[in-house]
């Protein structure tokens, strides 16, 4: 019996865990990983049977691991709700801006034809007969009230191309909020489960196993590459309301070119 264990540190068994999450999502990449973490952790139970001491130290771990994949597992269905939600929502917004639309084509169709509209039901009657509006006169109305149909329309489809904008931003924004959130909850489930395979580590070998780095340091490089990287005054413009669609690419991806090119840059 040694004083640490040969097959399996606990950044292993963390690092197992955050793999078998690939089984959650619908993509072969991501199972395919998943299934290479189950290879690999049934290796280290195959070995470690030679060894009472370290069987006894992989059984435990792998009842962590599994334990912990139902906390993660959990919270994965919990941001996949919430993106869910987000998206329905993103849903009604637009069938509303789609309303706005076919209003101002209505509206440009209703005062484009409005001299010629017939009133009352007896003999058909015309809007421009009634007020004893025709000829050259009547013509230029139609003209204007056709220009104005079109301007209105205009008006509104800009309106509504800008509230489109403004909601794909904004539906980002909170999707990466979601994620955040997603992140910091991995963060201390993973750490946590560090903690408990140290202290089985500990029970079973009758010390604390070390590499010589910290925690956050291995839960770090666990999930490098995978966290958030927008700008961290984000949340501040966007109260602000300064982000525009220009501006958001910078936003989104980091501190980087917004130092160079932002002008609300701080």
């Amino acid at each position: 019996m040694g004083d640490a264990t040969s097959y399996f540190p606990p950044a292993t068994g963390v690092r197992i865990a955050w793999a078998l999450t690939g089984k959650f999502p619908d993509s072969e990449g991501s199972k395919l990983s998943a299934v290479y973490a189950e290879a690999a952790l049934k290796d280290i139970e195959l070995q470690a049977k030679n060894d009472p001491t370290e069987f006894k130290y992989v059984i435990g771990a792998k009842g962590m691991i599994f334990s912990s994949l139902r906390n993660l597992d959990t919270i994965y269905k919990g941001r996949e709700l919430n993106f869910a939600e987000n998206e329905k929502l993103r849903s009604v917004y637009l069938d509303t801006i789609k309303e706005n639309i076919d209003f101002g084509n209505k509206a440009k169709d209703f005062l484009k034809s409005l001299p010629t509209m017939t009133i009352g039901s007896a003999g058909g009657v015309t809007l421009a007969h009634v007020l004893g509006i025709k000829g050259n006169v009547l013509l230029g109305l139609g003209f204007l009230l056709a220009a104005l149909g079109y301007l209105v329309n205009i008006l509104i489809v800009r309106l509504m191309r800008k509230r489109t904008q403004k909601l794909y931003i904004r539906e980002d924004y909170d999707r990466d909020l979601y994620y955040d959130q997603y992140i910091t909850r991995i963060i201390m489930t993973l750490t946590s489960l560090y903690l408990d395979l140290n202290r089985l580590h500990e029970n079973v070998f009758a010390k604390p196993y070390s590499d010589g780095r910290e925690i956050g340091e291995i839960v770090e490089s666990i999930l490098s590459g995978i966290k958030p990287t927008y700008c961290k005054y984000v949340q501040k413009h966007m109260d602000q309301k300064k982000i525009t669609p220009e501006l958001w690419p910078m936003c989104e991806t980091g501190e980087k070119e917004a130092v160079k090119y932002c002008r609300y840059w701080e």
